[in-house]
């Protein structure tokens, strides 16, 4: 079992090593921000990697809104942070670091969140609001911390 989540950790750090370096453009070497909002859909995609990940706070107000962090961090700290309130929202968080922090909070009809941590310390709070909640959390580390609350309407 400890072989597996050894090799599983491993595959996933590679998959978003190369997500972001795939993303990348030379002329932001350690970040990539892409964003679309309106007052139907607020799509944001965060891709960071480097020794001095910034935090990241995404807030959206739209019908549907979509967020979706990377985060390839060094041995220091990564913190996502992610509120939706609309009647759909999506909100994926990846982080790979020494200590990782990720907050989700959602208030919609349909709400879905996903989250992979990978680091010594990994630490996740989920709060979901609304009648068709989904939520999942991966946490691969040696101190794991995780609160999830789903709430109908």
């Amino acid at each position: 079992m400890r072989c597996g989540r050894e090799i599983l950790k491993r595959v996933l750090a590679g998959a978003a090593l190369l997500a972001a370096i795939g993303a990348a453009t030379p002329a932001s070497a350690g970040s990539v921000q892409r964003s679309v909002t309106n007052r139907n859909v607020s799509i944001e995609t965060i891709v960071q990697f480097g020794d001095n990940v910034q935090p990241v706070t995404i807030e959206e107000n739209s019908r549907i809104n979509i967020a979706r962090v990377i985060q390839i961090g060094g041995t220091g700290t990564v913190d996502a942070t992610i509120i939706q309130n609309g009647t759909r929202n999506y909100a994926n968080v990846i982080q790979v670091g020494g200590t990782t922090n990720a907050i989700i909070g959602q208030s919609g009809v349909s709400n879905t969140a996903d989250i992979t941590q990978i680091g010594n310390s990994t630490n996740a709070l989920l709060l979901q609001i609304g009648d068709m909640n989904s939520g999942a959390v991966r946490q691969f580390g040696r101190f794991n911390w995780l609160a999830i609350f789903q709430f109908g309407r």
